[in-house]
Order: structure tokens, then C-alpha cells, then sequence
């Protein structure tokens, strides 16, 4: 994502557009579990979610590249009138500079998700209303968004968090299944709240540090965007320290990056393979992924 400058021509009296489309989302939904009397009732889902994503202006800015994303819906069944659960895994990536490859900024998997669909009524924007389809999606394009725009400045992405901390609170008020504070596991407002949290603007800056002056640097200075990487996740970990350990912020992290981390530290040839114990130490939940690595790089 890079924004591109906005030029002004005073004698050209035509009339540009102020917003375009900022993502370019791939959207696939799954309805093989719903009985068969009720898949017709299903079948322009997903061209619908797609039109609803891909067709509208998220923001005012206008962007060199569309920011890429993902959303695979898997319907499970049918819980009343038009209305369905569903778990989703949420995606999204950015070109690493210098480059043609991506990499993954944002992974999430969100199993409590009940939505109201009913087929040709179409899916309409209303930041005001909660909408149990509509707001669903709002939240999770303004969360891509905003960690899209946190990899290229620091904490970039705060009106794209706050627009789904707004949604977050409608859905909250609204008692649905899903937008309630979890004791356990994943939860859409635990999430937006630790984002905006001061408690975690070292993370959300050590994301910059790692895409920004990491990856981005990879290509013409290697040991300098490695040096960039290896300090992100340590800052990472000194706030690690700081948090609560049942927090979803830095876990979504490691869960998106440990194989990035690993695979890039190798192919880039960093001379001391204590590294990924330092890796481990940090992120021990994917402590087997660093150490298959450090095994190859003796």
C-alpha cells in the first residue's frame, strides 16, 4: 500500500472522484454443511459479499495498489428463520518492496459468527446500525486496513481501528453471539481493545519496524533489514513482558510472522544461528518451527 500524492490543477474544471475502492478482496463461502433444502437459499452469498467489499470506498485515500485481502466463510448450519453460523478465516498480505513477494500482515480465524442473510435483499452500509452481516464485514475490512497502513507508518492505521472499534461497541450493545468480552480464546472486542490500548503501541510500532524497515529493506540491504527484523521482535518481546498473557495482539503476530521470521533469517544467511533460540525464547509457541531451522542453518 503506498498512497499516492494528490495533484490540484486550478484551470482543469472537471471534476474528479474523491475516494476509490481500497481492497481487493478474495471472498469464498463454503455451504456444504447446510442441509440441502436450504443451500438454494444460500447460493448469491458470496457474489453478494463480494459486490458489498470490493464495490465500496473504505477511506479517502488513494492507493497505488489495492490492499489484498481474503475472507473464506464456512456456513456450518442453519440456527433460525434466514439466519446461519459460520466460521471465518480472515487474511491479508502486502508486496514487500523490491520484490514480487508478499507477506502475510494479518491471519485470524473467527469461529462464533451468526449472521442474517436473506436472498436478493441486498447487504447495504450503515456506519450508524448494527448489522449482524453487514457490521461483521465492516469490522474485519477496517481491521485489514488498519494493519495494513500500521507495516508502512507507525501506528498509521489508528482511524481504521477506531472505525471497527465503533462497530465493535454497536455489536456489543446488540447482545449477539460473538461480540461479547470471551473469558478465553479469541474475542472481536478483546482484539480491537488491545490494538488501541497504549499498553500495545510498542507491538503496533515493531510492526512498522518489521515490514517498514525490515522486509522493505531485505532486497538492497540485507543485513540491515535483517537487524531491522531480529529489533522488531524483540521489542516485541520486552512488551510481551508488559501484558496480559492471555492477550491476542502479540499471539496474532507470531501466529501470522514464525515461519516468515524463520524462512527469512535462512535464506538471507544470518551469520549466528543462536538467533532462533532468541526466537523461541520469545515466541515459544512456535518454538519448533525456529528450531527445525536453526538445525538447518548450522
Amino acid at each position: 500500500m503506498r498512497i499516492l500524492p494528490v495533484c490540484i490543477f486550478p484551470l482543469i474544471l472537471v471534476s474528479l472522484p474523491l475516494s476509490a475502492q481500497q481492497v481487493d478482496c478474495t471472498i469464498q463461502v463454503n455451504y456444504e454443511n447446510v442441509s440441502t433444502s436450504n443451500k438454494d437459499f444460500l447460493v448469491n452469498l458470496q457474489d453478494d459479499i463480494r459486490s458489498y467489499v470490493n464495490d465500496y470506498s473504505w477511506g479517502s485515500d488513494n492507493l497505488e495498489e489495492k490492499v489484498k485481502c481474503t475472507v473464506d466463510i464456512r456456513v456450518q448450519g442453519v440456527v433460525g428463520e434466514n439466519k446461519y453460523s459460520a466460521q471465518v478465516f480472515i487474511g491479508s498480505k502486502r508486496r514487500i518492496e523490491g520484490t514480487e513477494e508478499s507477506s502475510a500482515v494479518l491471519r485470524l480465524f473467527d469461529e462464533t459468527w451468526e449472521f442474517t442473510y436473506v436472498k436478493n435483499r441486498p447487504i447495504s452500509h450503515n456506519a450508524y446500525s448494527f448489522n449482524d452481516l453487514a457490521s461483521f464485514l465492516d469490522f474485519y475490512i477496517y481491521l485489514i486496513l488498519g494493519y495494513d497502513y500500521d507495516s508502512y507508518e507507525k501506528q498509521g492505521g489508528n482511524p481504521h481501528f477506531q472505525k471497527a472499534s465503533d462497530i465493535a461497541s454497536l455489536g456489543r450493545a446488540s447482545g449477539q453471539k460473538g461480540w461479547q468480552q470471551g473469558n478465553s480464546g479469541y474475542s472481536r472486542i478483546q482484539f480491537i481493545g488491545e490494538l488501541l490500548n497504549p499498553k500495545f503501541v510498542p507491538v503496533r510500532i515493531a510492526s512498522y519496524q518489521y515490514h517498514f524497515d525490515g522486509l522493505d529493506s531485505l532486497a538492497k540491504n540485507p543485513s540491515r533489514g535483517l537487524a531491522n527484523m531480529l529489533a522488531a521482535v524483540e521489542r516485541i518481546g520486552r512488551a510481551k513482558k508488559e501484558v496480559d498473557p492471555r492477550n491476542i495482539v502479540i499471539k496474532t503476530f507470531f501466529d501470522t510472522k514464525s515461519m516468515e521470521i524463520a524462512d527469512k533469517f535462512f535464506r538471507f544467511n544470518y551469520p549466528d544461528p543462536s538467533v532462533y533460540v532468541k526466537f523461541s525464547v520469545i515466541d515459544p509457541s512456535h518454538q519448533n518451527t525456529y528450531e527445525g531451522y536453526r538445525k538447518k542453518a548450522r
